[in-house]
């Protein structure tokens, strides 16, 4: 009995570190002041995040929450970049018109309403997709929310790194 009580008290010991390491993971590349997408932003890695919350050091009764951080530091960084984006499209309005170049406010009006049209559509999808998974497709099962919570890590996890391709 004693050693059982052990290995819990060890598995527990782990899952605060792994929430730890997923948040790093998620949020180190955005410690720094903000700045204009860069190339050298790190990708996400989904898969990194997800194998940190699901291994089987994490007690499965802390899987969910470390799911939920890591979906939670995710758009967290997306909302960084979203402004970010939004602040290089207003540069673009400081620009002198010219042509076959972006510049001056009407060309950077017309840039921002269709990239919140984008980003908005996008959050739509993420919205009704993830959600879906958990109320229809798991039916709300004991699994469902770290499936759902899943979902969002990878289709975050990709936006961001979509943004950061055409903002290089």
């Amino acid at each position: 009995m004693r050693r059982r009580h052990g290995a819990v008290g060890r598995a527990s010991a782990l899952a605060f570190p792994a929430v730890v390491l997923v948040a790093s993971l998620l949020l180190a590349p955005w410690a720094a002041p903000a700045r204009a997408a860069a190339p050298g932003d790190k990708p996400v890695s989904a898969a990194a995040a997800l194998r940190a919350c699901t291994g089987k050091a994490l007690p499965e009764y802390r899987k969910g929450a470390c799911l939920d951080d890591a979906a939670k530091a995710l758009r967290e960084r997306l909302g960084a970049l979203v402004e970010r984006r939004l602040a290089a499209i207003a540069a673009v309005a400081t620009r002198p018109p010219s042509p076959g170049s972006l510049a001056g406010r009407e060309d950077a009006e017309n840039w921002r309403k269709a990239f919140l049209a984008a980003q908005g559509a996008w959050e739509e999808y993420f919205r009704r997709h993830c959600d879906s998974l958990y109320d229809f497709d798991y039916h709300g099962g004991s699994a469902a929310g770290q499936l759902a919570s899943s979902c969002k890590i990878r289709l975050l996890g990709a936006r961001i790194d979509e943004l950061q391709e055409a903002g290089s």
